[in-house]
């Protein structure tokens, strides 16, 4: 299983996304920033927010909605090197569409088996054709669109702690984003056939990711926070009557 540190220095970003469908890059948020926003969210999680927190009996260890549960995390949004790493995917005029902190710790030590994200969320549910598995996550509606609506999403994983191969860092299999939506048999022997990457990042640093990528993560080996903010954005409107439950621009 190879370690990837950065994206290929032949290629530019864009073009290194397009082929692999993942990138991971350093210090995109500086130390002070960083330390901002893990006491921002700390302090999130410690109020146990009822809809939006994601609990167990040793607390919470994920935060859903994080832009309504921390409305700071808009200035992360429009932050110069967020801002800039994002157009150079998707181009001008992107806007955030989801926000999520997950942290991996000695009481909530998940792993995560391969998959692809399918799903975005709305503002109400309507009948459109191409979309559909509908679903509630955190009070807001969720549903799973066309296949080419969800290869045009960014994912960008900021990293407020460093992520290493021994505390649950992404694994991912590159290029497996152009297979478009797999069936769960197909998964199964995709991962079975090798050639996964651990996405190992400091903290500050980021993995961008499309949706439709493989991708699991392993439990922790070690005690600590593994603290992770989930970003997806997009730059293209939804079929009416359908809306983006969330849109923040990146500028």
């Amino acid at each position: 299983m190879r370690v990837m540190s950065t994206f290929e220095s032949t290629l530019s970003l864009p073009d290194h996304f397009q082929k692999h469908g993942f990138a991971v890059l350093e210090e995109c948020l500086s130390a002070e920033t960083v330390a901002r926003y893990v006491e921002l969210t700390e302090s999130a999680r410690e109020s146990r927010d009822s809809e939006s927190a994601v609990a167990n009996s040793t607390g919470v260890y994920a935060l859903r909605n994080l832009t309504d549960v921390v409305p700071e995390t808009t200035e992360l949004v429009r932050c110069p090197a967020v801002r800039e790493i994002v157009e150079a995917i998707l181009g001008s005029g992107a806007f955030l569409i989801r926000s999520t902190l997950f942290d991996k710790t000695e009481g909530a030590n998940w792993g995560v088996f391969w998959h692809q994200d399918l799903s975005i969320a709305v503002e109400q549910r309507h009948d459109v054709d191409g979309f559909h598995a509908w679903t509630r996550k955190a009070g807001v509606q969720c549903v799973q669109p066309p296949v080419e609506l969800m290869a045009r999403i960014l994912t960008m994983r900021l990293h407020l702690d460093d992520c290493r191969a021994d505390n649950g860092a992404l694994k991912i299999l590159p290029g497996t984003h152009l297979l478009q939506r797999l069936t769960s048999d197909r998964i199964e022997q995709r991962a079975a056939s090798g050639g996964a990457t651990i996405c190992e990042v400091s903290a500050g640093g980021a993995v961008l990711m499309c949706p439709l990528l493989l991708h699991a993560s392993s439990p922790m080996e070690q005690s600590g926070h593994r603290r992770v903010i989930h970003f997806e954005f997009a730059a293209f409107e939804l079929p009416s009557p359908l809306k983006w439950r969330f849109r923040i621009p990146c500028e």
